[in-house]
C-alpha cells in the first residue's frame, strides 16, 4: 500500500479535511499545504487551510487562497480529520489538536516528535514540499499546474533558491518535473524575487544598525526590541532576508536574529554555514528545526535572553571545536 493510500484510509468516509500550518508559515509550509489542498480537492474532498491570522502577504499569489480560512477559535470543529504540514511538534500548531480524530503529520524536521496518528516524516527531504510531491505522484489524479506551482515554491523556499546545502539531486529532479507539469515560473519569479515590500528594507536597516559580532568573528547577531519594531511599524515584517545576509558574511559560522514579538516574548532565528548544528542549540531552549536552520521562542527579558543565547552559542561552538581538534 502506497503512502497516499495509507493517508486516504484515515480519511475514509470523510469529505471535509482541515489542513494546519505552523506559526508564521514560510514558503515551504504554505506551498506544501496549498499543493496538498489542491490535490485533495481534485479527488473530491473539501479541504480548508485553517490559520488564526492572515497568511504572510508574500504568499498571497499562490493559487488556492480561497481554501484558506481565518479561524480564531483555539478549539477546532469536531469530527474532521486533520493534516498538519511542516510542523515539528504540537507546540508549533496554533490550535488545540482534538483526540478523537485522525491527525496526519507530514514533515521533514529532524526534531519532529511524531505526534500524529499517522506520521509521514522524511528528515532527508530538503523540504516538506518534496514529501508532498512524492506522495502525490502515487495518487490516481495527475498533478495540475496549480499544485506544481505551489510545490515549486515550497522547494525553492526551503533550499534558499536551491543554494543551501540541503539541496540534492532529488530536489533538482523534482523541480524539473514540476516545471514540466506546468509550474508558473513567471508568476513565481516576479512574486518571490521582484515584489519585495519596502518594510523588508526598513527591517534590514534597523537590524544592521543593531548588528554585533563575537570577538572571534564567527558569531553574528542582531536584537530587535518590541518597542523599536512597533515604532517603525515592523512587527509583522519577515526577517529571513536579514539573517540570510548576515549568515553570508565572510568568516561567520552562526547567525542569529533575536526578535521581541511582544513584551517579554522573544523569537530567536538561528542559521549556520558549514558545520555547526543549530538544531542542537535550539533544543537547549525548547526549540528545534534543522542542522543549518532552527529556531526557538523564549519568554523573558530581551537583554537577558540575548546574553544567554550568545553565551550558550559561544560555549557550544567552543566545545565543537575542541571535539574537532581531537578527531
Amino acid at each position: 500500500m502506497s503512502e497516499w493510500q495509507k493517508i486516504k484510509a484515515y480519511l475514509q468516509g470523510q469529505k471535509n479535511i482541515i489542513l494546519l500550518v505552523h506559526e508564521k508559515p514560510d514558503g515551504d509550509c504554505m506551498g506544501a499545504a496549498l499543493a496538498l489542498a489542491h490535490h485533495l480537492q481534485m479527488e473530491g474532498y473539501s479541504p480548508s487551510l485553517y490559520n488564526p491570522d492572515a497568511i504572510p502577504m508574500i504568499y498571497g499569489f499562490l493559487p488556492g487562497q480561497e481554501m484558506i480560512k481565518t479561524y480564531k477559535d483555539k478549539r477546532l470543529p469536531e469530527g474532521i480529520p486533520i493534516i498538519v504540514i511542516d510542523c515539528a511538534d504540537q507546540g508549533r500548531v496554533r490550535y488545540v489538536l482534538p483526540e478523537n480524530v485522525p491527525i496526519i503529520n507530514i514533515d521533514h524536521h529532524v526534531s519532529n516528535n511524531y505526534f500524529g496518528s499517522y506520521n509521514l516524516v522524511d528528515t532527508k527531504a530538503a523540504a516538506t514540499g518534496e514529501i508532498i510531491y512524492k506522495l502525490l505522484v502515487e495518487s490516481e489524479e495527475s498533478i495540475n499546474s496549480f499544485t506544481a506551482t505551489c510545490l515549486y515554491v515550497a522547494l525553492s523556499s526551503d533550499t534558499g533558491s536551491f543554494k543551501y546545502s540541503n539541496t540534492t539531486a532529488r530536489t533538482f529532479r523534482y523541480a524539473s518535473e514540476l516545471v514540466e507539469l506546468g509550474a508558473d515560473m513567471e508568476l513565481i519569479r516576479y512574486n518571490l524575487f521582484e515584489r519585495r515590500p519596502i518594510s523588508e528594507l526598513l527591517m534590514m536597516k534597523l537590524a544592521l544598525t543593531n548588528m554585533k559580532q563575537s570577538v572571534d568573528k564567527r558569531i553574528i547577531w542582531t536584537a530587535l526590541s518590541y518597542r523599536k519594531l512597533a515604532e517603525n511599524n515592523l512587527l509583522q515584517t519577515d526577517t529571513d532576508s536579514v539573517i540570510s545576509l548576515m549568515r553570508s558574511t565572510e568568516g561567520i559560522e552562526i547567525a542569529f536574529v533575536i526578535k521581541e514579538l511582544e513584551p517579554n516574548l522573544v523569537k530567536v532565528s538561528l542559521r549556520s554555514k558549514k558545520y555547526f548544528d543549530v538544531n542542537v542549540l535550539a533544543n537547549k531552549f525548547h526549540g528545534g528545526g534543522h542542522s543549518r536552520a532552527a529556531g526557538c521562542t523564549i519568554k523573558g527579558d530581551l537583554n537577558e535572553i540575548v546574553i544567554n543565547i550568545i553565551s550558550t552559542a559561544k560555549g557550544c561552538l567552543k566545545d565543537y571545536c575542541v571535539e574537532g581538534d581531537e578527531s
